[in-house]
């Protein structure tokens, strides 16, 4: 049955409207220097309906009696909506993992920006095309082939599409299985933070099948349209969570550092925190950072010989960001010092893009001085037993390209037979580096933080547990002051790699380090993370409470997953960055 003309006239006119909006609302965003427009989230709300919209009016068109040029702007829009997803997602990743910010934001404005606001231009379009379509058949309104080879190259092409969406529903569907579950493979760091994009991605690929495929009642538009809903629905799940993650984490923040903590923020810092827990238009066109400088690639040892043998070919180099010249006087940071330690299983990895680059420019521009800093990587681990972690790629585990993989981009120089001794000697030989140096870069040593993610965040709470107790100013510098630290899901109990690496007690479990005056802290934590579930950041809470010490608080993302704070304007870290920046102003 073809829909009435009456209803897609209506729906043609809304949608026409809410993409003019959308489409405004981004052009404000994108001219305000920060990104903060007002209503956020009402015009982000208004962005989804307007998305979805689009969809169903290009499938209603197709079912309807139309002219063939609207249901040719209505397949024009998905094919265009599909890769502009694609562009948003993988444009903001990219541009928050370039050093310079300029190359950052020409890449925003090349693909991101393009991204989103050529998929309202397109549905203006598409919507008022659709509002003036003329009703039935006319001469012309059908493409016809006069030969049969012809005939059969599109029959073909179609075949061949068919295919391709079936296989790309099925990957969706087993995306989908990622998210709900605690899956270990290394697909969880990308399925939660962008099941947004993924969301209307395959609503609008469910479309585009039905178009393509001309049997009316057959299994491929069944299997397709049931897959497309199914999936749409699944990958929103998260969105639908997001309100009551704030709840939790402002009940989680104020037990641990008091429910007067907003009176206790410096006023003059107010104003250049992100002003949202979580903001849709951000999360589609992106957070920019600008207003900060950085060094990369300095060396920090050996610079005279190195201490053990075992270091030999060892070299350790570090980036850092600062505020640029022009900076405002009162920024939040006010010289403070941020150390920031990369993740990957004390095995692989590597600073920049493996260290979260984004959130190290950030702090940069609210006053921070950044270091972020290569350690040596334990090759005493065989690769072989983490092929599970490559997915479907496991049947390659004993391949050069899963062990690349593997190392997540960890160069050479930093690989050896080493402990955890040896790393954390490693962390304590850049701490008498920063002493030493850190002056010419406006670094305090008054007011340190230490952040890390996964295996960095295990590293992070041992330098800064131990630099605080003053028990180990034979491998750190005691001119060191910690301010607080802020793991992301702390790889602390992973005794499977730690076992397999060997050291000290005390570096083997971090909980062991913990007294009544250790430093406030602040934990990042997916409640489906597969790699570290969150019963572990949970021992650590309570060994803080066992000890009478209640400041630490874990902010728990619901379906959030391993390294889910690699995008850097997804709703995850969005909410845990708005209450990160408060706290480390409050301490």
């Amino acid at each position: 049955m073809s829909p009435d003309k009456g209803i897609i006239n209506i729906l043609a006119i809304i949608t026409f409207l809410l993409s003019l909006v959308s489409l405004v609302y981004g052009l404000l965003y994108i001219a305000l220097p920060t990104g903060d427009a007002p209503l956020h989230n009402f015009f982000g709300v208004l962005f989804l309906v307007a998305f979805a919209l689009n969809i169903i009016l290009a499938y209603m068109n197709e079912k309807a009696d139309v002219e063939k040029r609207v249901k040719m702007w209505g397949t024009g829009f998905l094919v265009f909506f599909l890769v502009a997803v694609l562009g948003m997602g993988v444009g903001g990743f990219g541009a928050s993992n370039i050093y310079d910010p300029s190359l950052a934001n020409l890449v925003l404005c090349l693909v991101v920006y393009p991204s989103f606001l050529g998929t309202f231009i397109i549905g203006l379009a598409h919507g008022w095309l659709s509002a003036k379509a003329k009703s039935g058949y006319f001469p012309g309104s059908r493409l016809k082939f006069s030969s049969r080879r012809s005939r059969k190259k599109m029959s073909t092409g179609r075949n061949v599409l068919q295919v391709l969406i079936i296989l790309i529903m099925l990957l969706g569907v087993f995306f989908a299985y990622v998210l709900i579950t605690d899956y270990l493979g290394l697909t969880q760091c990308l399925v939660s933070q962008y099941a947004l994009f993924m969301s209307f991605f395959y609503l609008a690929l469910m479309v585009l099948g039905q178009k393509v495929n001309r049997v009316p009642g057959g299994p491929f538009r069944y299997i397709t349209g049931f897959l497309g809903v199914i999936l749409f629905i699944v990958f929103l799940f998260p969105l639908f969570l997001m309100p009551r993650a704030i709840a939790d984490a402002e009940l989680s923040f104020a037990h641990a550092f008091g429910a007067d903590w907003e009176e206790r923020l410096d006023h003059e810092h107010k104003e250049h925190f992100r002003p949202y827990e979580f903001s849709l238009p951000a999360y589609f066109l992106s957070i920019p950072t600008t207003h900060y400088e950085y060094k990369r690639d300095v060396l920090y040892y050996p610079l005279n010989g190195v201490e053990k043998e075992v270091d030999e070919g060892l070299e350790l180099y570090y980036d850092v960001y600062m505020p640029s010249e022009d900076s405002d006087d009162v920024l939040p940071g006010e010289g403070s010092t941020i150390v920031r330690i990369h993740g990957g299983a004390w095995i692989a990895g590597t600073k920049g893009v493996g260290s979260m680059m984004q959130m190290n420019k950030y702090f940069a521009s609210q006053g921070y001085t950044v270091f972020d800093i290569q350690y040596g990587l334990s090759d005493r681990v065989d690769l072989a037993h983490m092929a599970e972690e490559a997915d479907f790629l496991s049947f390659l585990s004993d391949s050069s390209f899963v062990e690349d993989l593997t190392l997540l981009g960890s160069p050479g120089h930093v690989r050896g037979p080493f402990t955890l001794d040896d790393i954390i000697r490693h962390l304590g030989i850049f701490s008498r580096y920063l002493e030493e140096h850190g002056e010419k870069y406006g670094a305090s040593l008054d007011s340190v933080y230490f952040s890390g993610g996964s295996a960095g965040g295990h590293l992070c709470t041992a330098m800064a547990l131990a630099i605080d107790s003053g028990d180990y100013e034979h491998i750190f510098s005691p001119e060191i002051e910690v301010s607080g630290y802020v793991p992301f899901y702390p790889g602390n109990k992973a005794y499977e790699v730690l076992d397999g690496i060997g050291g000290s007690e005390e570096w083997m479990d971090v909980e062991i380090l913990v007294g009544p005056d250790s430093p406030p802290c602040l934990i990042y934590q997916g409640t489906s993370d597969g790699m570290v579930p969150p019963e572990v950041a949970r021992s650590f809470y309570e060994s803080y409470l066992e000890v009478g010490n209640e400041k630490c608080a874990v902010i728990y993302l619901p379906l959030a997953a391993h390294a889910s704070d690699v995008q850097f304007a997804g709703y995850y870290n969005q909410l845990f960055l708005y209450y990160m920046e408060r706290f480390l102003s409050l301490y």
